[in-house]
């Protein structure tokens, strides 16, 4: 009878580690996730400050444009016009990769124009012909899901 006793304290005990241990992973991995948000809306944040050349607080279709023309000539390395496979590979964002509407591996500067026209409709959520700090940052975290 005691050996039975004692197998249940023990079993009672284990539950409780496990439960514990379960519970303090679940709370680490919870908080590891809430900095990572936390890092991915700084970086969106600074993003759009990078854009906001003129300082307004929103972002014309013309600041859109001008970043888009800057990120596309980054990405194109041998200067080709076009963003292959491999400079796609290096575009972080994955925002060029979507361009490519004819499904042929390239990006063309006329795709990519026409895909940042398609962002910046999508997130000018009012319709005023700009995009606000917070019209930006509720795109990407819809786009990101964070």
């Amino acid at each position: 009878m005691r050996v039975l006793c004692d197998k249940k304290k023990g079993s009672v005990k284990m539950r409780f580690l496990t439960v514990s241990i379960t519970v303090f992973c679940f709370l680490a991995l919870s908080q590891g996730l809430a900095l990572a948000q936390q890092d991915a809306m700084l970086a969106v944040a600074e993003e759009f400050h990078k854009i906001d050349k003129d300082k307004s607080g929103k972002l014309s279709p013309e600041e859109m444009q001008s970043y888009q023309e800057d990120k596309f000539g980054e990405l194109d390395k041998d200067k080709n016009g076009y963003l292959d496979i491999s400079e796609l590979s290096t575009d972080r964002t994955g925002t060029h990769r979507i361009a490519d509407k004819n499904m042929d591996g390239k990006v063309t500067k006329k795709e990519s124009d026409s895909q940042f026209r398609e962002y910046f409709q999508q997130m000018d959520k009012d319709k005023d012909g700009q995009v606000s700090e917070a019209e930006y940052t509720d795109y990407w975290k819809l786009i990101y899901r964070f």
